[in-house]
């Protein structure tokens, strides 16, 4: 035991299904989902007609939260008038924090342990209503001045409520990140423990979204398509919003097991932290931000990563959120284990949908029972995980079915992430053996129990009864938790009985063996000739005969055995703890006697103004063709929260990000009748003077000027958009085939790739080659080899697959082998040419790709490796222009033809990853020569440019980052990365984690080139190609060198470095290697060789 170690000693909880924290676990524990259709008499409280719930992506889910318009008022002396201006929220937690601290057996008295309260919570639906039914009927100035409504109503001022009501005298303190808010509440309250603020503290969140309305989907937005939340798996879409509230009580581990305490659990440490700047933007989480915290955590709870059992994740089911938490928490472990696939993963989201700021809590409850019992729950929806590379690689697992980790030092570790960035995770152990013994047995037991009311107190001892049936308790510990852990109400019952006859005496109305009174404060008399028995106040008399009549205000006692119960039952204070022995044990809590209290039954149904409405729509008529610009500007305010927008103020600059941009989009689509995707119009340097334009062209049908605004070809985003729609056709059952179909063996990359698959795998690779017939074929593959200075191919473990690539989808069909043995595609081929529109290019870089889907998914065959490239991506909005080494991507019209025709690629990929198929995408740059033979290909541009630079003796000013890595590390990259499981589902930029400008490739080159501005250097070239007619100048003096604004370090390119580490390899240019490649070129190729004589090796 440390110092530092923390006793989970109660938990009170309200969630969708669950009244108490027992139902809680036990949903938990059998998987159930608790979202659900929402009713009709559900929808119209929250003021969806039937028309808006017919509507197309309308979603009409939720969870709906027991008692949540209930509240039992008169417990916690409230009149009806105020209970209608207290949000649900503050109501019902306040509730659960009494049956917190019921459950742990210190219910608050003025004498007892210093109690503090840390908590979190959000604006509540509820007041939400209230405020605008109040400034609707009475003006707004009213609805602000109204304090009621804004004590009731706002997060400040739940936990101070709990401490003025209940009596707590410790740190009341309201805590706001976000999601992860209830979570910090407990970092908070722990701290609090350890420095001794409080000796016990309560922390939890609320979260109470009634009435429930549903909500309409938007592609691209946090919530799900369909109401549910499936975290970490492929099907999942978003998340789903939910209600509950949930607080635990918390003390010194030390100070727990010496007052017996009911111990559920350790926590042995938590931390906290910020992603800062390093994410996408203000919404997005970081991985990195994540491990910190999540290392941070097991170093202070001085646990090895080896020691979890389980991880309680944050699980919000959105693609990104998932993907950045599952790499965070694998890195966070990483640090103590190399380990992979032992412990479990998951997230009570997937049964409840997201609590808001009470989602900590509830993953922290859900932890608290495994820490307790060992049980790992299934994982609700789990069928296949949606980073499949990811977790294989993983220290997790997730599980759809029930599974163990009874052993005494089983861990768990709880991870909670804040829209924001502020992340939290807290670690968790199993509870020691008790220090305490229970309390002496005796042939009959007195149980004291105590109400505000008979009906209440009824209620009481029949769920006691309930509880001692179950058999769980020592009925001893069960008498003395009952004194030393209850508060002492006017109605008062003492049950005596033997041990196995409680249970049944407590049922009956009125047991002759129960003594029942309404009791008044009232002093002891005691007749004796000795001391004041041990227990009763200081101000207890004795006397030594019984009063004639009893002193008004007094009780008479005879010394006995049964003295304090009958003091006690008459309204004496007895000091149980001074007497009792034993160990405080969970029983069931107080019998509330609940009452409706629901402002929103008194006020019309919640419905949109019609004066309001037909407003706007006149507003939004009116702006239809009439000013386009000003709408544009109108949405972009109301956007990014600023005062003015100009008519070229970019969008990435104003705090731009991806989802803002599908936000814009519909917003303007309902405004103007027209989809826009901002990425086409520019991405983060689109401008509202750019967007009104594209507005106004789709107005008039057709994309006038389109040029100025995307370089992708009139007419080319429709055709794109139809692609990308084109059927993919039936998916078969999994095929048993493992050889490696390749497309593009006979190109640079390709033959590479080729010689890299048969050094790293023993099965046969079927070559795509374009031929009349094998030997052919052959020729060409022979032929490639030699080009690139690389072995000839094994003839018994190369098969050529003969055929254009543009009829794959017949060839592939009709060739029975491929049919039976291909597990895997690797697709390498692709037409590469930078100056044709995407509507050309298609015909060799998409409609392939989709025949090669259809006859994979036909055949079963499960596996593709997509080489794509970085033209593909495009800078993340909000982020510095930065590409992000992801799937999921914005187009970059400036990107061109090449660029939008892999981008297509990767999106159908997509649609098939999503029915299963297990995807790698591999992206690189600029390919440079092999790194010993200097073999490369005389058509790249980087060749062209040194060539050219040599020629003239100087070299361009152009500081333009360029992607590049050798070809034969891309190549064994790819070979290796795409037989890998742990790169299932991820995306690869295979170039160096540096971008080098053009200016420091030359120097890296170091053969004595002067620097010039690039206009100069162009001039030169021109003039020189004009001299010499030479065929690379020429290219040169055309081509457009300056353009991009990509930084060194503005293509992130992390996924492949623990690969080059295991390899040994690197990934940098050198000038050596460089030198290596021109001299390559200028022994094989004229028109090289005439701006290079010197480096001719046969020359």
């Amino acid at each position: 035991m440390s110092a530092t170690d923390i006793a989970v000693v109660g938990v009170g909880c309200r969630f969708p299904d669950a009244w108490t924290p027992q139902d809680f676990w036990r949903n938990i524990d059998a998987g159930r989902v608790s979202i659900q259709d929402l009713t009709e008499e559900q929808r119209r409280a929250g003021g969806i007609s039937d028309d808006v719930a017919a509507r197309p992506g309308f979603v009409a889910k939720g969870t709906s939260l027991p008692g949540a318009t209930d509240f039992a008022a008169e417990f916690f002396g409230y009149p009806p008038a105020e209970v209608d201006t207290i949000d649900p929220q503050q109501r019902i937690f306040l509730e659960v924090c009494w049956e917190a601290l019921e459950a742990a057996g210190h219910t608050p008295r003025k004498d007892g342990p210093v109690t503090g309260v840390f908590a979190g919570s959000a604006a509540g639906t509820y007041s939400a209503a209230v405020f605008a039914a109040k400034a609707q009927r009475e003006g707004l100035a009213a609805a602000i001045d109204d304090l009621d409504l804004t004590l009731g109503g706002q997060a400040d001022f739940l936990t101070s409520r709990v401490a003025h009501k209940l009596g707590l005298r410790g740190p009341a303190v309201s805590v706001q990140t976000a999601c992860s808010s209830s979570l910090y509440a407990v970092h908070y309250a722990v701290l609090s423990l350890l420095s001794g603020e409080c000796d016990i503290a309560l922390a939890g969140g609320a979260t109470v979204l009634e009435p429930l309305a549903g909500y309409h989907y938007q592609p691209g937005g946090l919530m799900s398509d369909d109401g549910f939340c499936r975290s970490f798996d492929a099907r999942s879409s978003g998340t789903s919003f939910s209600s509950g509230v949930g607080v635990v009580a918390l003390r010194r581990l030390s100070d727990a097991l010496a007052d017996g305490d009911p111990v559920l659990a350790v926590v042995k440490g938590s931390a906290v932290g910020n992603d800062g700047a390093d994410r996408p933007g203000y919404t997005a989480p970081s991985p990195a931000g994540v491990a910190d915290v999540v290392a941070t955590a097991l170093r202070v709870a001085g646990v090895s990563a080896d020691d979890l059992r389980y991880v309680e994740a944050h699980g919000s089911g959105t693609p990104l959120g998932d993907h950045v938490e599952l790499v965070g928490l694998s890195k966070g472990l990483r640090s103590g284990t190399t380990r992979t696939g032992f412990c479990g993963l998951g997230s009570v989201k997937t049964n409840l949908g997201h609590c808001g700021p009470a989602a900590g809590i509830a993953g922290f409850i859900k932890a608290v029972h495994i820490a307790h019992t060992g049980i790992l729950p299934p994982h609700p929806f789990f069928e296949r995980a949606r980073d499949e590379g990811e977790l294989a690689g993983s220290p997790f697992f997730l599980s759809g079915t029930a599974g163990s980790a009874t052993e005494p030092g089983r861990h768990v570790l709880v991870n909670s992430m804040g829209v924001g960035g502020t992340n939290v995770a807290a670690v968790l152990a199993a509870p020691p053996p008790q220090a305490r013994g229970s309390a002496p047995s005796g042939e009959v037991v007195r149980l004291v129990l105590s109400a505000r009311t008979r009906a209440e107190l009824d209620a009481m001892a029949k769920r006691l009864a309930d509880e001692l049936d179950r058999g769980v308790h020592d009925v001893e510990d069960v008498a003395h938790t009952l004194k030393v852990g209850r508060k002492s109400f006017v109605e008062r019952r003492v049950v005596t009985a033997p041990p196995d006859r409680l249970a049944a005496v407590l049922r009956l109305p009125r047991p002759p063996a129960a003594r029942t009174m309404r009791a008044t404060a009232r002093r002891a008399v005691v007749v004796s000739d000795g001391e004041v028995p041990l227990g009763l106040p200081a101000d207890t008399q004795v006397v030594a005969e019984a009063p004639l009549s009893t002193p008004e205000g007094t009780v008479v006692l005879t010394p006995g055995d049964d003295v304090l119960h009958e003091a006690w039952l008459h309204g004496v204070e007895v000091d149980w703890a001074a007497v009792s022995t034993g160990r405080r044990v969970g029983l069931p809590t107080y019998p509330f006697q609940r009452k409706r209290y629901w402002a929103l039954d008194r006020l019309p149904p919640i419905a949109a103004v019609p004066e309001v409405v037909g407003a706007l729509e006149a507003v939004v008529e009116k702006s239809v063709g009439d000013d386009v610009e000003s709408d544009v500007a109108a949405v972009w305010t109301e956007l990014f929260g600023v005062d003015h927008v100009g008519l070229d103020d970019e969008f990435g600059s104003l705090g731009g990000t991806s989802l803002l941009s599908v936000r814009m989009a519909l917003e303007l689509q309902q405004r103007q009748g027209v989809l826009v995707n901002v990425h086409r119009a520019g991405g983060s340097r689109a401008t509202v003077r750019r967007i009104a334009e594209i507005v106004r062209a789709k107005q008039a049908g057709a994309l006038r000027g389109s040029a100025d605004i995307d370089p992708i070809a009139d007419g080319d985003g429709e055709l794109m958009d139809a692609d990308m729609r084109l059927p993919l056709g039936e998916v078969a059952p999994s095929g048993t085939g493992s050889d490696v179909l390749l497309t593009g063996a006979t190109g640079f990359l390709g033959a590479f790739v080729l010689h890299e698959l048969l050094k790293a795998g023993e099965g046969r690779v079927h070559c795509v080659v374009r031929a009349a017939d094998e030997e052919a074929a052959w020729a060409r593959l022979r032929a490639a080899a030699a080009k690139f200075a690389l072995p000839e191919p094994d003839p018994t473990r190369v098969r050529p697959v003969l055929g254009d690539l543009r009829d794959i989808g017949r060839i592939c069909r009709e060739d029975d082998e491929l049919s039976t043995h291909v597990g895997q595609v690797l697709h390498c081929a692709a037409k590469v040419v930078f100056t044709e529109p995407y509507r050309v290019l298609r015909e060799d870089n998409v409609l392939p790709m989709v025949e090669l889907l259809r006859w994979m998914r036909e055949n079963g065959v499960g596996e593709f490796s997509f080489v794509s490239t970085v033209a593909a991506t495009a800078p993340a909005l909000g982020v510095d222009d930065r590409i992000l080494e992801q799937r999921s991507q914005s187009l970059d019209p400036q990107q061109g033809g090449y660029g939008a025709s892999k981008w297509v690629g990767e999106r159908l990929l997509e649609r098939a990853e999503a029915d299963g198929m297990r995807v790698r995408v591999f992206r690189p740059g600029f390919v440079l020569a092999d790194s010993g033979t200097g073999a490369c290909n005389d058509r790249d541009l980087i060749w062209h440019i040194l060539a050219s630079g040599l020629a003239v003796g100087a070299h361009p000013l152009d500081d333009r980052a360029m992607p590049m890595a050798p070809v034969d590390v891309v190549s064994r990259a790819i070979a290796e990365l795409s037989r890998d499981p742990r790169a299932i589902g991820r995306a690869y930029h295979l170039i160096d984690e540096r971008c080098h400008s053009l200016r420091e490739v030359f120097e890296l080159l170091d053969l004595s080139t002067k620097p010039m501005s690039a206009d100069d250097w162009q001039d030169r070239v021109g003039k020189e190609a004009l001299a010499t007619g030479n065929a690379v100048l020429s290219t040169m003096a055309l081509y457009e060198i300056e353009g991009h604004q990509l930084g060194e370090d503005g293509l992130e390119a992390t996924a492949w470095r623990s690969w080059l580490r295991e390899a040994g390899l690197g990934s940098a240019p050198t000038g050596p290697a460089l030198r290596a490649g021109l001299a390559f070129l200028a022994e094989r190729n004229a028109d090289m060789r005439g701006v290079l004589p010197d480096l001719g090796r046969n020359s």
